[in-house]
């Protein structure tokens, strides 16, 4: 039971000063700071064709793979229909062929 009212002390504590900071956000002017224009740094070039190079490259890997994937699903569905088309009809008649000798057989 005193975990239980510790627990929920410290939730309500946690909430109050969550709700004291939400209070003092609109307070909180952004104009009031000096501004100061960021130049652009040396890397930057280079980190945008690079994301640009792995944006292309990944979309083209992930077509490819795409295609392959659904690829094979129509192999596995055909393979799957082919299944169910051949499988039972044979078994069936050799089931009635073999059960019919039996018969006569006897």
């Amino acid at each position: 039971m005193l975990n239980f009212i510790l627990n929920t002390l410290i939730m309500l504590s946690l909430g109050a000063i969550i709700y004291l900071a939400a209070r003092t956000l609109p307070r909180i002017n952004d104009a009031d700071g000096e501004v100061r224009p960021l130049r652009p740094h040396w890397l930057t070039a280079y980190l945008e064709k690079t994301d640009f190079w792995v944006q292309a490259h990944s979309e083209k890997i992930l077509r490819r793979t795409k295609v392959w994937i659904l690829k094979s699903d129509n192999w596995v569905s055909q393979k799957l229909n082919n299944f169910k088309k051949t499988e039972p009809k044979e078994t069936i008649t050799s089931l009635e062929e073999g059960g019919e000798k039996k018969q006569d057989q006897v």
